[in-house]
């Protein structure tokens, strides 16, 4: 039974790395794969001859090559400008909400489940009207601020989940000590909180990065574009540039790939600690 046992972890760990790494490896394939070979009569997974020309034609300084990098760095813009907005916002609504007593405090907690489940896309519509009539369009502050009212409900229930599970008797103390509203928050709660900060910022981050039906209403233009939106226009009525395409994926995603690489340890601790209590 032991041995049985051994062998089912096995399987499904292999089934496991199967499944979440295979997309991975068939997309590097097709990057390194020339264009010729990609569309022969064979069944061979790895290419006889690798190509690197993909990955050089996005930073070549070519016309793709320009857009591409200039999504990237206004998808970053627009990481940027979500979480520093956002996870301040978030954290004073979560003590608020955890700490504070106050009347309509429950209906707030409610109100903040009930817009959880409601899609951004069902609002899209009065959406693109009030940017439309407000000059808001293809702006990066105002996209990212679209991204701050989503994921707001969800990080502001997380933080506040996390800071139920302080014990009060920290500010109490602190209170004693003549540290008392504000003070105690940053001497005491902010100090505690890293854990679920990082790892709220992080889900930020990456719900940010992939974003790309709310850039291709609101934000289209060339100056604002994301990476997502600009890796979609390698698609053309005249040709589909599969390579080209599988290259920008695998570059696109160093970043989120390498932050959850550092950060993972915070990641998971946060996202325990925010679920501890609702």
């Amino acid at each position: 039974m032991k041995y049985v046992k051994k062998a089912g972890y096995f399987f499904a760990t292999i089934v496991f790395l199967a499944v979440t790494l295979g997309p991975f490896v068939w997309t590097f394939l097709m990057a390194i794969t020339p264009k010729a070979e990609m569309f022969s009569a064979s069944v061979n997974l790895i290419p006889k001859h690798m190509t690197w020309s993909n990955f050089q034609n996005l930073f070549s300084g070519g016309r793709r090559s320009i857009a591409y990098l200039a999504g990237l760095k206004n998808s970053l813009c627009t990481v940027v400008v979500t979480v520093c907005i956002g996870m301040p916002v978030a954290l004073v609504s979560a003590y608020t909400l955890g700490r504070m007593e106050f009347a309509g405090r429950r209906l707030i907690k409610n109100a903040l489940l009930i817009t959880m489940v409601i899609p951004v896309m069902a609002t899209i519509i009065p959406l693109y009207k009030m940017f439309a009539s407000g000059h808001m369009l293809d702006s990066t502050f105002w996209l990212s601020m679209v991204y701050v009212s989503s994921y707001l409900p969800m990080a502001t229930w997380m933080i506040l989940n996390y800071f139920l599970t302080l014990p009060k008797e920290l500010e109490e103390a602190a209170r004693i000590d003549g540290c008392g509203g504000s003070k105690a928050f940053f001497k005491i709660i902010l100090p505690l909180s890293y854990p679920i900060i990082l790892s709220v910022s992080l889900i930020m981050f990456l719900s940010t990065w992939s974003q790309f039906q709310i850039p291709l209403i609101l934000a289209s233009s060339v100056d604002t574009k994301p990476m997502a939106i600009v890796v979609s226009e390698f698609v053309t009525k005249d040709s589909v540039e599969y390579g080209l395409i599988a290259a920008a994926g695998m570059v696109s995603l160093i970043p989120p790939a390498m932050t959850t690489i550092v950060f993972r340890k915070y990641l998971i601790s946060g996202i325990v600690g925010g679920s501890v209590k609702g």
